[in-house]
């Protein structure tokens, strides 16, 4: 009994740690016109899990701002 207990453990454990994790980032979007010339920006809002900081890091790197949701 013990030795199930400690193995179910075990096994919520490493699902607990290996699951991913839900991130919103924002970033501003230049609009332009025909001739490449901004005319407006707007906020993009991205909403995603990944359980791999380097997702994260790359849309960081961007200029993208996340969030843990």
């Amino acid at each position: 009994m013990k030795t199930t207990f400690t193995l179910l453990t075990c096994i919520i454990i490493t699902a607990i740690t290996s699951c991913s994790t839900c991130y919103e980032c924002t970033n501003d979007i230049e609009l332009t016109d025909g001739n490449g010339n901004v005319i407006d920006t707007t906020e993009n809002i991205e909403e995603f899990c990944t359980a791999d900081a380097a997702d994260v890091e790359e849309r960081e790197n961007e200029g993208a701002v996340c969030r843990v949701q």
